[in-house]
């Protein structure tokens, strides 16, 4: 369910509507911690970089609104190894990048900082997440 879940919010960051860019960019940080959190038991796994991964989606999607509408979205099960987690890192750095962008439009001024701060959450789980396993092990 990697693609799926990788590709509706990628399309979601993209979009025009700040409140459609804020709930997939929380929606994101969820999906991520929540697979930080299946991470850190798994024993291919570097525990703490995990357990740091989902504090930073966490503290993330503390500074966004919750999605007004919607279902949480499933929870992933990455393929094997380092590999197997690039689609969640390339998504959290998208989310840096559509906060950043939200950032300087003239309707956030106001929330500029604040959106700069989760992009940087964002930013730092992605760099977290891709330590998070070694190059050529670690089964989910």
């Amino acid at each position: 369910m990697t693609q799926p879940i990788t590709t509706d919010l990628d399309t979601a960051l993209d979009a025009d509507q700040a409140d459609i860019v804020l709930s997939a960019a929380w929606d994101a940080f969820d999906v991520v911690g929540r697979l930080a959190d299946a991470l850190a038991l798994d024993e291919g796994s570097d525990e703490m970089q995990a357990m740091l991964v989902g504090i930073k989606c966490t503290d993330g999607r503390r500074l966004l609104p919750p999605p007004e509408n919607g279902w949480p979205l499933e929870t992933p099960a990455p393929c094997p190894g380092r590999a197997g987690l690039e689609p969640y890192g390339a998504l959290l750095r998208h989310v840096d990048v559509a906060l950043r962008r939200l950032a300087s439009v003239p309707e956030c001024a106001d929330d500029a900082e604040q959106l700069n701060v989760v992009a940087d959450h964002a930013a730092a789980a992605a760099d977290l997440l891709m330590t998070a396993r070694q190059n050529c092990g670690g089964a989910s």
